[in-house]
């Protein structure tokens, strides 16, 4: 349940860390200034919403990689766990049923009818 509900935000911080970059206003203009550019200058003053959105972009930055690490670090429910210790070896069944020695049982049994016929 908890992996869940961190992936949830991982994925929420993602597209919100996207939507403030893209409204950041560049040398250029950007799509900030095309977008909210004049809202965001009213309600903050003219360097306010530069400040308030590289304040934003921080504080998010932050969350992408504290959430990204604690998911890297916890083990995900949905996934098989596999022990390095005990590697899983192919028995001697699944070797007889393989494709493989499928062919060369049936190359053996020729090979033998052709040294009985001679």
């Amino acid at each position: 349940m908890l992996y869940s509900i961190l992936i949830f935000l991982f994925v929420l911080v993602c597209l919100m860390l996207v939507g403030i970059i893209l409204l950041q206003s560049s040398k250029t203009g950007g799509m900030g200034a095309g977008v909210s550019g004049q809202a965001m200058n009213e309600a903050f003053g003219g360097d306010g919403a530069d400040k308030l959105l590289v304040r934003m972009t921080a504080v998010l930055a932050f969350s992408f990689m504290f959430l990204a690490g604690t998911i890297a670090w916890m083990d995900n429910p949905n996934s098989k766990s596999t022990n390095i210790e005990k590697p899983i070896i192919a028995t001697k069944k699944t070797q007889e049923n393989s494709p493989a020695s499928t062919v060369e049982t049936i190359l053996s049994k020729e090979q033998a009818e052709e040294n009985n016929t001679e």
